[in-house]
């Protein structure tokens, strides 16, 4: 057999040495991030303030409580019925948008709680009256998981060996570190970045046996809606894997152990499809219309949200860069980037300080003569290295390794941003801090310092104090002058002009937090001398890392304060109209998506501003709040049909009618963006006899758009499939409506002649953007039913294998229970 590795050997001695720390450390040291946590969200969770800024507020906030108010229609039975949603574009499948979260049971658990979700309706409210909102259930959602993401990282760490107090280092340095903290802003990817721990640890520890949970954590990260998460976690393990192989192709003995290892991950991989049978399905189905398969993506599409190689210096010092709101104070983009931004560009989280005394730890685990001892860290190298070069993406050598993901794996530009892999790279440095930490405070609470070594030790404290000092200003002073040196600052249409003062009052604010945390450590280092230091100073250590990072991103979580909201909301100039016949509505800019003077101006409130005029607009998905319908909102991912519209839009020379074109697409309304709204009169279904309906290769695209400009609804053909013209007869009639064709729909045709047998009929796709039934002669009434196909088979799939899961472990307790009790008695009777 192969000898164990040094990290086995070293969570062996750690696991053993659990006896002689004090019982309350083992208890109190997962809850102290998880504390943190709840401070640093303490706003939101009383309801005082609201969660605001990009998807957080405008897509999840309405989103979640639209699932909610859904899922609460049958909140048992939930599951067994496909959910269609007609309020978004011309209609698409709840579930199959992914991101929607419908089968997530903590997403289910926090909306069913009626403390944090306010489903009562308010029909005399007047346009005055600011819409409800869940905005306290997200809140509670995205804590939770923020406080499952340290939980996890605790873990984590112990199951590699580690002591609770650097334990407790990794669960702060994880959920409180940038890249994970600021995905409170796009919950789906908080929810993978807190499952993370889960997955990943069983199945890249060489000697773990487990499967439940890593099944259990992937499953719960494609239900969050994050199967990109799930996805990189087994390219994580198989790359380890393979690198396993070639290290100890050698060894005959190691294979048996190899081959074991790359089926349990295998099953582990098919436990968690199963678990998750029914997102997966529909996920599927709804991707067969993807635009982003469908659709061509450039580079800058791909590669969107990319690391530049500068940003690194982020994870030594807190916003180093600033932020671009709510005032414009973001300086590597004017320095580094000139006034040009691409997507490739884009910021992704403003920072990605992980604490300078996290790295401090990972830094002392690597050096010098402990290197032999702390084999252990390799693997999380690997992590860290992989994943960062990955985060990089267009910033890569040689655009590497993205590029390879997007060239070799079928689909895998659809998920897009390289951003997404930074909560591995920050996964791997807590770890790092942990094991490194564990083993670097340890011998230096075991070691006594002699006088002579103690007074070298003051000198040099002293002089690589002096250092940093030095450092610090010379750094400020050649920041100034790159401030000073900017000719052309990019403008922002919402944050307004680059504010040189602002940067720069940030820039000594960060150099202030990082000269006392640097002090700080100095200063630790030479009181190492007093006894009880050395015997508490892990836990020093812990209290150190929780101030450096809640003070360090104590604002980081954008959040708007919802009196305030309510105040600016009712100052708005609100128009009153008539909705109650306008069955769909179309978004229009009018002079501009936002104010002209917000490019010119600076405003500390700009983003109260800016969340108020979103939900006036029904910008993102705030139209779900109101349950209206609109054709041009923002989803997840849009149906390919709706992407060559568009595109068709886009590319043509000549302007169409666009009230016309609008009639044509089941819109009876236009809302501009100061809330001014426009009505039309619109039919719900459509009659073509069958000389009217024509193959979509005699009908393209712009050919479509340019009949419907001049004709509108009254349009004298419409387009349809090869294999819709041959199911219809001469005397039939193709009945149509705006509303998406997904496969899932199905039709009963109901004669009012009460003799006549309800006749099935198959629902086809029609212009793109619709459907249809083939109606024979007579008076019909039509139904309308959605059943995807497969849908109650993987739910089938998904209950039995959750079944059979929490058998198993309900059986591995038992036996758990036996195995620890049964001897026990036996010794009493014995003696």
């Amino acid at each position: 057999m192969p000898k164990p590795s040094a990290i086995n050997r070293e969570a062996a001695s750690s696991l053993k040495a659990d006896s002689t720390d004090s019982h309350w450390s083992r208890l109190v040291g997962p809850f102290i991030g998880p504390l943190c946590i709840v401070v640093l969200m303490a706003t939101v969770l009383s309801g005082r303030d609201r969660l605001a800024f990009r998807d957080v507020s405008h897509f999840y906030t309405p989103l979640y409580q639209y699932v909610g108010e859904r899922c609460a229609e049958r909140p048992l039975t939930f599951f067994w019925s496909a959910m269609w949603n007609p309020l978004d574009q011309t209609g698409m499948p709840l579930a199959g948008e992914t991101t929607t979260a419908v089968y997530y049971p903590v997403r289910h658990l926090i909306y069913s709680i009626p403390l944090l979700v306010d489903r009562s309706t308010n029909e005399t409210a007047s346009p005055n009256d600011l819409p409800e909102d869940a905005s306290l259930a997200l809140a509670w959602y995205v804590t939770l998981h923020l406080i499952l993401a340290s939980l996890s990282a605790y873990w984590a760490a112990r199951y590699l060996g580690c002591k609770p107090a650097c334990s407790t280092i990794a669960s702060l340095a994880y959920p409180l570190s940038g890249s994970v903290l600021f995905l409170a802003t796009n919950p789906p990817f908080l929810v993978g970045a807190a499952w993370l721990p889960f997955a990943l640890v069983p199945l890249v520890h060489s000697k773990a046996r487990g499967w439940k949970l890593p099944s259990i954590a992937m499953a719960m990260m494609v239900l969050g809606g994050d199967p990109q998460t799930a996805f990189h976690v087994g390219i994580v393990a198989g790359l380890w894997l393979i690198f396993d192989v070639i290290r100890n192709r050698g060894d005959r003995k190691w294979w048996p152990s190899l081959l074991l290892r790359a089926l349990r991950m295998f099953g582990i991989a098919a436990t968690a499809t199963v678990l998750a049978a029914p997102q997966i399905w529909a996920s599927v189905n709804w991707a067969r219309h993807s635009g982003r398969v469908w659709s061509e993506l450039n580079e800058t599409q791909s590669f969107a949200f990319s690391i530049a190689p500068w940003r690194w210096l982020e994870l030594l010092m807190p916003s180093l860069f600033g932020s671009p709101w709510p005032v414009n104070h973001r300086w590597d983009r004017p320095l580094f980037l000139g006034g040009d931004l691409s997507p490739v560009d884009a910021l992704w989280t403003p920072s990605l300080y992980i604490g300078l005394s996290t790295l401090v730890l990972v830094a002392l685990s690597l050096r010098g003569s402990y290197q032999d001892r702390f084999r252990g860290t390799g693997l999380w190298c690997f992590v860290l290295l992989g994943s960062s070069l990955a985060a990089m993406g267009w910033y890569g050598p040689w655009h590497v390794p993205y590029q390879w993901l997007v060239d070799w794996v079928p689909g895998y530009d659809a998920f897009r941003y390289p951003a997404k892999w930074l909560p591995f790279g920050t996964f791997a440095l807590a770890m790092m801090a942990a094991l490194g930490g564990q083993r670097v405070l340890r011998s230096l609470s075991e070691t006594s310092v002699p006088n002579k070594v103690f007074a070298n030790g003051v000198w040099q404290a002293a002089w690589f104090w002096l250092s940093v000092t030095l450092a610090s200003v010379l750094a400020s002073v050649g920041v100034w002058s790159a401030m000073a040196s900017v000719k052309s600052a990019p403008i922002d249409a919402v944050w307004g002009p680059f504010q040189t003062d602002v940067a720069w009052y940030g820039w000594l604010a960060c150099v202030a937090h990082v000269w006392i945390i640097a002090t700080t450590i100095i200063a630790m280092g030479l009181c190492w001398k007093a006894l009880v230091v050395r015997r508490t100073v892990s836990w020093v250590w812990v209290a150190l890392i929780a101030c450096d990072l809640m003070v360090a991103h104590w604002n980081l979580v954008p959040t708007i304060n919802r009196n305030a909201e309510r105040q600016a909301w009712q100052e708005l100039n609100h128009v009153a109209s008539n909705t109650a016949e306008v069955d769909r509505w179309i978004r229009t800019a009018g002079e501009g998506e936002y104010p002209l003077d917000w490019a010119t101006t600076s405003d500390a409130q700009r983003l109260l501003a800016m969340e108020v005029h979103d939900r006036r607009r029904w910008y993102g998905r705030w139209h779900l709040t109101q349950k209206e319908s609109v054709f041009n909102s923002i989803v997840s991912i849009r149906p390919w049909a709706i992407d060559q519209f568009w595109n068709t839009v886009r590319d043509r020379d000549d302007p169409i009618d666009w009230q016309q074109t609008a009639a044509w697409l089941g819109v009876g309304g236009s809302r501009t963006s100061d809330g001014h709204s426009h009505v039309w009169r619109t039919s719900g279904l459509r009659f073509h006899p069958y000389n009217q309906v024509v193959t979509e290769s005699n009908v393209p695209w712009p050919v479509r758009i340019e009949t419907a400009s001049e004709s509108g609804e009254q349009i004298d053909l419409i387009a349809v499939g090869s294999s819709t013209m041959s199911a219809g007869a001469i005397d039939d009639t193709f009945v149509s409506r705006r509303v998406y064709q997904d496969g899932g729909w199905r039709a009963e045709l109901i004669s009012q002649d009460r003799s006549i047998e309800t006749i099935p009929g198959t629902v086809f796709n029609a212009d793109g953007v619709a459907q249809g039934v083939w109606c024979p002669p007579g008076s019909w009434t039509i139904r309308w039913i959605y059943s995807p196909p497969g849908h109650n088979v993987a739910v089938i799939v998904w209950m039995l294998g959750g079944l059979i899961i929490a058998i198993l472990t309900i059986n591995s307790f038992i036996r758990m229970w036996f195995t620890q009790s049964i001897p026990g008695r036996m010794t009493g009777s014995a003696s």
